[in-house]
């Protein structure tokens, strides 16, 4: 925008309009073009003068010669009904013959009303009114069969073509008089305008410079106007897209998933080219095979999964179109035939390809709007994989943070969390909680056995069981070492215990391999305990629970024991014994002073 105020500023400077030198020549000129014109005036006025009544002679006689004709025509008509008439013998034949006959005597009368200035006309028109009288004579009184009145009509032929002849010989007189009155005219007005031109290319020599100039300027500022418009639209354009680009950045800062980021992208491919149709798609979690996440406009020639060699732009590891003229290869990820236009664009963030956005169009046009706006886009795929990658990065360091490495189970600092929770959902839906303590029977001697990685088998396996032996609510969690937690929301002490004795069984039919050598079957012990009664918080449930898987290995290991006293009562109640065995001793011994 600068550059083009300081053109626009520097066009204007180039150009000033000062003020013109030529105003007393101006003046002069001006009085000089009033004057010739005043003359011109009087000269094309008398040349016009001239004309006007050499033309109006000229249109007399033509419409003389008008009237003489049409006179013609009747007498034509008038032979041709009264001839028709005597062939057929019809009255209305009659009757339209003299009716032509009164037409043909009032034409008389109009043309000595035009030629009552010519006194030989007027002689000629007498003897014509004279036998049109006596052709309408004959008209009335002839009667079939009979005589055609021939003669009468040829005489009155005779006199109209005499008038006719003498009426064009003044016609012709008449049209040299005005060819000449216009030849005159013509030389005097050539004169006269050679004149003036002369006049006027002298006035308007000197304003045709500034003309030509004022040309130039206004042009230099039509194109820099051109010019403001078209980086006005450009910056109306960027701006538009730099809002959506905004607000795509925006909504991707609000997503807590890489699900949710996955749908907000596709949204804003879908805004970003109306009319077409696609989806972003994630390598899987063993690298070897790319899913559908999210789609818009039902893309049905994509396949649900392929391999990750089906990507052209995924091999070529760029953005990649499949156009005619442009290139012809197609990717093999589709269910039967691909479109004609499409393209691939690979999402990659922090240095790791985590899959590739597609976008196809199901027409040339749509094809050159993505084509046009397609740096947008790629921006577009780069906010979609570093809100993406980002949060996967969140989700794996999330599940660090809260599983156990080994198990894939959550962590302990995970279960005193859930505890908590379950124990205030508990108190808030009046429901029961139970909670499962195990522990895997021997499991020390069976490291001392076996070695810690088939140690580590085991664990891993018994967890397998944990989790495929419990509801989807339920939570399973690595307490430490060998032992486990399992919190049972929503339960009776009755199906919990039934729970926990099918994990037991679950555990003791499970057969483990480490190194080609069948390991000896394990079992766990188990210690249940109930909120809200026996247990009165989260702490007290997790010590009954353990006391209880105490008293289950206490009691011959591979069991399920259910605590049935708090632990809180359980030591009141053992205080007091205590006390009343001090009370008893002091009385039956003597007191020293």
């Amino acid at each position: 925008m600068p550059s083009l105020h300081a053109t626009f500023g520097d066009q204007i400077r180039s150009t000033p309009l000062k003020p013109s030198r030529v105003i007393p020549l101006l003046v002069v000129c001006a009085v000089c073009a009033i004057v010739f014109t005043c003359a011109g005036g009087f000269i094309v006025y008398t040349n016009t003068q001239h004309l006007i009544s050499a033309r109006n002679w000229l249109d007399h006689s033509n419409s003389v010669l008008t009237s003489l004709q049409t006179e013609a025509q009747r007498l034509d008509r008038v032979g041709y009904e009264i001839q028709l008439y005597e062939a057929t013998g019809d009255a209305a034949e009659k009757l339209a013959a003299q009716t032509a006959a009164v037409s043909l005597h009032a034409g008389v009368l109009n043309l000595e009303s035009l030629l009552n200035d010519n006194a030989s006309q007027m002689r000629h028109l007498q003897d014509l009114d004279t036998q049109v009288r006596n052709l309408t004579k004959a008209i009335d009184g002839f009667e079939r069969p009979g005589v055609v009145p021939e003669r009468q009509i040829q005489d009155c032929r005779r006199s109209i073509n005499t008038v006719q002849e003498e009426e064009r010989g003044l016609l012709r007189q008449r049209s040299d008089e005005s060819q000449n009155s216009r030849d005159r005219s013509l030389l005097s007005g050539a004169g006269y305008l050679g004149f003036s031109l002369f006049v006027v290319i002298v006035l308007f020599a000197f304003l045709l410079r500034d003309a030509v100039r004022r040309r130039s300027f206004e042009r230099r500022i039509s194109l820099a106007n051109d010019q403001l418009e078209a980086t006005i639209e450009e910056l109306e354009r960027r701006g538009a897209e730099a809002i959506l680009l905004k607000n795509a950045r925006d909504e991707l800062q609000l997503c807590v998933t890489a699900k949710e980021a996955q749908g907000c992208a596709v949204r804003h491919f879908r805004e970003l080219v109306p009319g077409s149709s696609g989806a972003t798609l994630i390598i899987n979690n063993s690298r070897s095979m790319l899913e559908v996440a999210a789609t818009w406009n039902d893309p049905s020639a994509l396949s649900d999964a392929f391999d990750m060699d089906a990507c052209c732009g995924l091999r070529a590891g760029r953005l990649r179109w499949r156009r005619p003229g442009q290139s012809e290869l197609h990717c093999s990820h589709f269910a039967g035939s691909g479109p004609e236009n499409y393209v691939c664009i690979p999402l990659a963030a922090q240095g790791d390809t985590l899959g590739f956005v597609y976008l196809s169009f199901p027409s040339k046009e749509i094809a050159d709007l993505a084509d046009g706006r397609m740096q947008l886009v790629q921006e577009m795929v780069e906010l979609a994989s570093m809100a993406i990658a980002g949060l996967n990065l969140r989700a794996k360091l999330e599940s660090q943070s809260i599983r156990d490495g080994l198990t894939s189970l959550f962590n302990r600092h995970f279960m005193e969390i859930a505890l908590e929770r379950e124990v205030q959902r508990a108190v808030r839906r009046h429901t029961s909680l139970a909670v499962l303590m195990l522990d895997v029977d021997h499991f020390k001697a069976f490291n001392d056995t076996f070695g810690h990685e088939a140690g580590d088998v085991v664990l891993r396996k018994v967890a397998e069981c944990f989790q495929q032996s419990v509801r989807s609510e339920d939570v399973v969690c690595r307490y430490g070492g060998e032992e486990f937690v399992i919190l049972l929301p929503e339960i009776t002490e009755e199906l919990a215990l039934a729970k926990a004795n099918t994990i037991r069984h679950n555990v003791n039919r499970l057969r483990m391999k480490f190194k080609a050598e069948v390991l000896r079957p394990v079992s766990v012990s188990i210690g249940l305990a109930m909120y809200p009664a026996p247990a009165r918080d989260a702490t007290d449930l997790l010590r009954m629970a353990d006391h209880a898987l105490y008293d289950a290995k206490r009691g011959g290991r591979d069991r399920v024991v259910v605590a049935r006293e708090s632990f809180s009562d359980h030591g009141d109640k053992r205080l007091s014994a205590v006390l009343s065995q001090v009370s008893e001793a002091s009385e039956s011994s003597p007191v020293v002073v």
